[in-house]
């Protein structure tokens, strides 16, 4: 019976072993780092093409809401102008009644004196205090 020996392993051959494993074990961390890097850019292309659409839409919401301010102050501006419009055209109403009974009394003094004149035949002889001025 002849007894088989394995063969004792040598330093060299050890380190040898020990150097190939690292070897294997950082280009397996590189692979992985960069396909983990590779997926981070990505998703940071991402993230920012978000961001981008984020800002161009609250961009947009800024610039409704100045264009919202901006036509709430005209409609302000338009119901106070309707407010004095209003009582202009009330004062003016009021002027044109005024206007009118004072027409309506003169064209009834007119009429008066010509019933006066056409009864008579001439105009009465006024009193002092109500001569008319001198022109």
């Amino acid at each position: 019976m002849m007894v088989l020996r394995t063969p004792r392993p040598t330093p060299a051959g050890l380190l040898a072993v020990a150097l190939g494993g690292l070897a294997l074990f950082g280009w397996g961390s590189f692979a992985l780092t960069a396909s983990n890097q590779r997926s981070l850019t990505t998703e940071l292309a991402s993230v920012r093409g978000e961001r981008d659409a984020l800002q161009s839409w609250q961009k947009q919401f800024k610039d409704a809401e100045a264009e919202l301010r901006d036509v709430q102050g005209r409609i302000a501006a338009a119901r106070d102008e309707v407010v004095q419009t209003s009582a202009a055209r009330e004062k003016a109403k009021a002027q044109l009644a005024a206007t009118q009974r004072d027409l309506a009394a003169v064209t009834k003094r007119l009429d008066q004196a010509r019933d006066k004149v056409a009864q008579t035949g001439s105009l009465p002889a006024q009193d002092p205090a109500k001569k008319p001025a001198a022109r």
